[in-house]
């Protein structure tokens, strides 16, 4: 080690180069300031630089296990073709305490195309405080997702059953199925029609339900009236019961006069009784022509799931 101000020679064969080494306290003016600033600048690389490499591990890890700055995962629910409203059979139960809901709803989601196979009431201990919880198995999955639409509010839930039918169990938060356009009378070919007569005019059904089959009607039952009603200044009557008035209003198209009669049968045929003031069907010109109602097609959303790694 040399001493502070001491003059050292050294020499090469060839070169002989000197030097001196000054003390801090021989410095002066600017020499001296920037002599300062350069320990300082060497303090702090040394105080700081172990920070900064420990912090960057932190939060390089802290990225890897994303905890910080992960980039959000989105996930938005699929659009899929919708299956066929009529393509799966529902049972639908009732657990609220208003009485003939079942049957009500059940009407309306008929008239939407929907197949309705049993109707009643939920067991004692079924309490559903929402809309309506709909039951689905893993085949059935998109089934429910179509019906879910209809009730808003409700919500689906995988009870692992087999097949595609689905359970809709209306709750205590039941209002209304949403709106939409309610679809046109049924067309003629959807219609059953029995033809009865109460006349002295022989072969008068069997004429009329000749000419309704060739509207494309399709002709149920034919012969005098069964319950032996005497129409004496009545053209004819259309009886039909809840599941048959749309029907009946299509029916009606075809007659001048004719009356409606609502009754209590259960299926959706109706009852053409002709009286004695009938005379024949409306020119077809008048009527129009009117094709089955085609659904326009329909989507559901199927909820996205996380991808598994």
């Amino acid at each position: 080690m040399k001493d502070r101000g001491q003059h050292v020679d050294e020499h090469s064969d060839d070169t002989a180069i000197s030097y001196r080494v000054v003390g801090f306290d021989e410095l002066e003016g600017a020499a001296a300031a920037h002599y300062r600033r350069q320990r300082r600048r060497r303090l702090l690389l040394f105080v700081t630089l172990p920070g900064l490499i420990l912090g960057s591990a932190t939060v390089a890890t802290a990225y890897g296990t994303g905890l910080i700055g992960a980039p959000a995962t989105t996930c938005e629910p699929i659009s899929v073709p919708a299956p066929a409203r009529d393509s799966f059979e529902i049972t639908l139960l009732n657990s609220n305490d208003t009485d003939g809901l079942g049957t009500e709803v059940a009407r309306d989601l008929t008239l939407r195309d929907f197949d309705i196979a049993t109707v009643g009431n939920a067991d004692s201990s079924v309490y559903v405080k929402g809309a309506a919880t709909i039951y689905y198995g893993s085949e059935g999955r998109d089934n429910a997702l179509l019906l879910q639409k209809q009730i808003p509010g409700s919500t689906t839930w995988n009870d692992a059953r087999p097949g595609e039918s689905v359970q809709l169990v209306l709750g205590y938060g039941f209002d209304k199925l949403v709106s939409e356009p309610a679809p046109p009378l049924p067309a003629p070919s959807e219609i059953t029609v029995n033809v009865y007569n109460t006349t002295w005019k022989e072969g008068l059904a069997s004429d009329a339900a000749g000419d309704l089959k060739d509207r494309g009607f399709t002709i149920g039952k034919t012969g005098n009236d069964p319950q032996t009603s005497f129409l004496e200044d009545e053209v004819a009557i259309i009886r039909f019961g809840p599941e048959g008035q749309r029907s009946a209003k299509r029916l009606a198209e075809q007659i001048s006069g004719v009356q409606l009669q609502k009754d209590d049968r259960a299926d959706a045929s109706v009852s053409l009784v002709l009286g004695n003031r009938y005379d024949g069907l409306k020119p077809a010109s008048s009527v129009p022509e009117v094709k089955p109602y085609v659904r326009p097609a329909e989507t559901i959303q199927k909820p996205c799931a996380p991808e598994q790694e």
